[in-house]
């Protein structure tokens, strides 16, 4: 048997990972304006000409802010900030609630309420403008509009280093190495092409090199290389961008 052996290596790359939702913020949507194309990343540079939806039950927990009154809402948002470093605890809201004269369930649905609103605006990173668009709907009062936005505003870039060090990591992209073997004869036929590629691709999972081999023929490989760049343009349709958007 003759073999043709056509070994080469590609240089080190990295691929960016995209971090998941947390665990504390709740399923929503976003609407895009008219003449915008949204953007699949999770965390972009700068905020989108996007609004947020919100849902009868996010509402029902943000309505609870005016009951609190304009003063207690800082102290809220401060605790939402904190529980979602840190996670649930009763014993927060009980302490809040003596703290500031109110009752318990006040006290939980209004936190609820802005850690949905400040950790989904702030995944987004959505404009000044569109963040007081998106609350216009629950009828606050200016004040209290400008006191979420001040909120909003004063807790983004903390919310997203939370929500990027909440995110598992995934296995990335360290080296690839590739070679090309061809079996030109044999005893039986003296005379074939049977062409074969190896792949051994290493990656870098938890500070640790694993690397996996892979085998194909030319033609699989080509059909695998099809699949992927259909994939990859079905991902810049806006139906998939909104549905990966709300996985974020």
């Amino acid at each position: 048997m003759v073999v043709v052996t056509a070994p080469t290596s590609l240089p080190p790359a990295s691929l960016q990972e995209g971090p998941p939702p947390p665990a504390l913020a709740r399923a929503g949507a976003y609407r895009c304006r008219a003449g915008y194309r949204c953007r699949a990343a999770p965390f972009p540079e700068r905020g989108g000409e996007m609004l947020l939806v919100l849902s009868e039950a996010q509402r029902a927990d943000l309505g609870c802010l005016p009951r609190a009154g304009a003063a207690a809402v800082g102290e809220l948002g401060r605790l939402a900030v904190e529980l979602l470093r840190r996670g649930a605890a009763p014993r927060a809201y009980e302490a809040a609630a003596r703290k500031l004269n109110i009752d318990v369930d006040t006290i939980q649905h209004g936190v609820e309420g802005l850690m949905y609103l400040l950790t989904e605006s702030s995944k987004v990173m959505i404009s000044e403008t569109d963040f007081q668009d998106s609350i216009h709907v629950l009828g606050f009062s200016d004040e209290l509009n400008k006191l979420l936005l001040q909120l909003y505003l004063d807790n983004r870039k903390e919310i997203r280093s939370v929500l990027s060090e909440l995110a598992p990591k995934l296995p990335s992209y360290h080296n690839l190495e590739w070679r090309l073997d061809v079996q030109l004869a044999s005893r039986s036929l003296r005379q074939q092409i049977k062409p074969a590629v190896t792949i051994k691709l290493h990656l870098n999972e938890n500070n640790d090199h694993t690397a996996h081999v892979l085998q194909a023929d030319p033609s699989t490989l080509l059909h695998l290389i099809q699949q992927l760049e259909q994939a990859l343009g079905e991902m810049k349709m806006n139906h998939c961008r909104r549905i990966v958007r709300n996985m974020k």
